[in-house]
């Protein structure tokens, strides 16, 4: 039977094979918009309720946003000064 220090010491050699754990990146913006608008996509396909309108407003409102960071990386040295409307 192992004891507590041996686990320790296997636990924390392993955790050394593994590497430092590293920050998740963040998605660019026009891929964070396309995930928001497929997501709002999603939700009104799956949902069953007689209210043909539910769900519209978030759809609208990625959809929206992702035409306007679309547009301004369009306009030539713009690509740095892509901000998030919410």
């Amino acid at each position: 039977m192992a004891t507590g220090k041996q686990l320790k010491a296997a636990i924390l050699a392993r955790r050394v094979a593994k590497g430092p754990r590293k920050k998740r990146t963040r998605p660019k913006p026009r891929q964070y918009a396309r995930d928001r608008v497929a997501a709002a996509e999603r939700r009104i396909d799956n949902d069953r309720t007689n209210n043909p309108n539910r769900g519209r407003a978030g759809l609208e409102r990625a959809q929206l946003e992702l035409h306007i960071i679309e547009s301004q990386l369009r306009l030539p040295g713009e690509e740095q000064s892509v901000w998030m409307y919410s």
